[in-house]
């Protein structure tokens, strides 16, 4: 699969990327203002997600039910009897669900598309050292809020349709079809996060037709694969193993620094890691083409 020439006349002009630590360590006070904008503008997404976790989760884990999950807490002894009370398991529950739902904005399956390509516009200035939030997050809000939009809507589309199929084949008796099912879509899932890493980036960075977005995305995480993997470990640490982990770890010390980490840190970090591998992959792409 060939990759589409990309038209340079909206990128003269641009310097190329530091290391990732160095322009982080520049840049990392304007990226927490941005990791709170973002957390306020995901909040229709945060809900959208613990909806379409509520209703798809069960389907892949069956004691992703206050019920089966009561169950599951008694039959390990994993706390008193006494104390596994319906009032303490709902509340269980539903900080699964919103931790669940905060893990598919982090991986950016469930996203405000435009608020993310408008700071994704911004993060490729600061990249270069032309960053003026004000000025680029309302052109890139302006340019690009329809072809992100759509984005995300397909994005929302093409999750629901892997995670009920995942579910679907996790509960079908078809045997080792059955299993091969299951996993095909798990990779693809997994495939489909990488892929969003450099969608809301390509959409900000390069003219392209919407199809084309994701047909460069799919060949840019082929070949930058070891980096996407690393990306894609580093969004699983910070939106599924860390949360969890001392939330359940730490009880409400847990709970104030899971939020403490979402307000001030994660969503901002990976949209900037984000943008800083998809704009040294354009980089690479245009010194091929001169």
């Amino acid at each position: 699969m060939n990759q589409k020439p990309f038209d340079t006349a909206g990128l003269a002009g641009t310097s190329k990327t530091k290391g990732f630590f160095r322009s982080y360590g520049r840049d990392w006070g304007k990226v927490c203002g941005c990791n709170a904008l973002l957390m306020s503008s995901n909040l229709l997404s945060f809900v959208i997600g613990i909806c379409l976790v509520m209703l798809l989760f069960p389907l892949i884990f069956e004691s992703f039910t206050p019920a089966n999950l009561k169950q599951v807490i008694i039959d390990n002894n994993l706390a008193n009897v006494a104390e596994v009370t319906d009032e303490a398991v709902e509340s269980i529950f539903y900080t699964l669900c919103m931790l669940s739902s905060f893990l598919l904005t982090g991986m950016l399956l469930v996203v405000n598309g435009p608020f993310y390509s408008a700071v994704s516009f911004y993060f490729r200035n600061l990249l270069t050292g032309e960053g003026d939030f004000k000025a680029d997050f309302k052109k890139g809000l302006k340019e690009n809020w329809k072809k992100s939009l759509a984005a995300s809507i397909l994005s929302i589309v093409v999750t629901v349709v892997i995670l009920f199929n995942i579910g679907y084949y996790q509960r079908a008796d078809f045997g080792t079809a059955s299993l091969a099912a299951k996993s095909f879509f798990s990779v693809l899932l997994a495939f489909w996060c990488c892929m969003q890493l450099f969608v809301y980036p390509l959409i900000a960075c390069v003219e392209l037709k919407f199809r084309e977005v994701y047909r460069n995305a799919m060949i840019m995480v082929v070949k930058n694969f070891p980096v996407v993997l690393a990306v894609f470990l580093i969004q699983l640490v910070l939106f599924l193993v860390i949360p969890f982990g001392i939330m359940f770890s730490l009880g409400n010390i847990g709970y104030a620094l899971t939020m403490l980490l979402y307000l001030i840190f994660s969503f901002g970090f990976t949209s900037y890691m984000a943008m800083y591998v998809t704009w040294t992959a354009i980089q690479k792409i245009l010194a091929s083409q001169n």
